[in-house]
């Protein structure tokens, strides 16, 4: 019996630990003062909109494995159902992810085009070929490129970060899946006997 509920709490657990390594490593990349060079780098703030997109899909991915620690302790509300119904549950939810890493992936690319954007703003607004205007111009050149590095390397660890996340989830929901199958057939097989 122990050894059951262990197992059924192994994803959640172990999505914990992985949220804990993600969090500690955050703080590390704090510690040394990268995390605030990344954000007082981008003028968009499209950084700050990807880290808050990432922070609440990953709470939504933290009740979804909580969900299905439930569901494997009790077998019962899974079994009243098609076992297509919960699979078909189970895929939109795991869409819902899927999207936010792309979402994510997408705000990223589109801090490139804005950091280009505000790199080449100061190239129009260039009257003469004056050295020291020249020198100003690139000085505010390298902001628009900070922005777009910046905001791509924010959007691609983001998309990495939830789609590691989101396969862990998947496989903790294919377990659940072939754990609520098994015990549909075991129920089939007693009521026919």
């Amino acid at each position: 019996m122990l050894d059951s509920h262990l197992s059924s709490n192994k994803s959640f657990l172990q999505g914990l630990i992985l949220l804990g390594l993600i969090l500690f490593a955050i703080y590390l990349l704090h510690d040394q003062g990268l995390v605030g060079v990344l954000l007082d780098g981008d003028k968009s703030y499209i950084s700050w909109v990807i880290i808050a997109i990432w922070a609440a899909i990953s709470l939504r991915w933290l009740y979804l494995l909580y969900w299905v620690q439930q569901q494997t302790q009790d077998m019962s509300a899974l079994a009243a159902q098609p076992i297509e119904t919960t699979e078909a549950v189970l895929s939109r939810w795991l869409n819902h992810g899927w999207f936010g890493a792309d979402a994510l992936l997408k705000l990223g690319l589109l801090g490139t085009i804005v950091g280009f954007i505000f790199m080449l703003a100061p190239i129009a607004n260039l009257t003469s070929y004056e050295p020291a205007s020249l020198q100003a111009a690139l000085g505010q050149m390298s902001g628009g490129m900070a922005v777009a590095l910046y905001t791509t390397l924010a959007g691609l660890v983001g998309n990495i970060l939830l789609r590691i996340q989101f396969q862990f989830l998947a496989d903790a929901m294919q377990n659940l899946l072939l754990h609520a199958e098994r015990a549909s057939s075991q129920n089939n097989d007693a009521a026919t006997t």
